[in-house]
């Protein structure tokens, strides 16, 4: 039996637009276990980057829960959030969000450096991952310097640097090509594989969620389990 990591019971989010109140999430209830590889669908507006950033633990519901590790993360303080993140939890966005003024290598370090690690160690680490993803040629590059796709490249190793227990990754393609969007699913797939890592891919995209061993679709509040062995 697999190891959850996380579980939302119950999940819940309004948002109040002058007299209107609208409903964006109701009671929803969903796991994520090791090793898991997950895609969310659903039309623009529909709530999907809402529950990601719940998951995530960047936004809170207004009432359910969200265990990750057995802790009930809605409950933290910010500051314990932010902590608990750094450890826990790895982001992939549609846009890369690399810091200009910094290397490669030192941008996917950065969650190390930030964390106390020594820069030694923590360029080393980053130099690894980079020879992972195929990218150990750019570690002294800038971000202008190099393509979408070798960005994309990179936000996935600082996501990976710190071994979270789950990537959450929002329109991660969204800002590429096609044929360099395969690639980036390609390695979602490889990377799942080989250190078993838990993914939670949120797309607009059936081409794309399809790579995922269980989908959702997201549609009128509610959570709908549309393929996959549900667990």
């Amino acid at each position: 039996m697999k190891e959850q990591i996380l579980e939302a019971l119950n999940i819940t989010k309004t948002y109040e637009s002058g007299e209107n109140r609208l409903v964006i999430l109701k009671d929803i209830n969903f796991s994520l276990n090791k090793g898991d590889l997950v895609s969310l669908m659903g039309a623009s507006g529909s709530g999907k980057s809402t529950l990601l950033n719940i998951l995530g633990t960047m936004d809170s519901p207004d009432s359910g829960e969200v265990r990750i590790n057995g802790i009930d993360t809605v409950k933290l303080k910010e500051n314990q959030l932010a902590e608990f993140r750094q450890n826990h939890i790895g982001f992939v966005f549609q846009f890369h969000y690399l810091l200009p003024e910094f290397s490669i290598l030192e941008n996917i370090a950065m969650p190390l450096l930030i964390s106390g690690k020594t820069r030694n160690k923590a360029l080393l680490s980053a130099a690894e991952l980079m020879d992972y993803l195929d990218i150990l040629d750019r570690k002294d590059h800038f971000p202008a310097e190099i393509s979408g796709g070798e960005k994309q490249r990179a936000a996935i190793a600082r996501a990976l640097i710190s071994k979270p227990d789950i990537i959450f990754a929002d329109e991660p393609t969204g800002n590429l090509d096609r044929e360099t969007g395969r690639h980036v699913l390609n390695l979602f797939q490889k990377i799942n594989r080989e250190m078993n890592q838990c993914f939670f891919l949120v797309t607009h995209d059936e081409t794309i969620a399809a790579v995922a061993d269980r989908q959702y679709y997201l549609k009128d509040a509610a959570l709908t389990h549309i393929k996959g062995k549900e667990l």
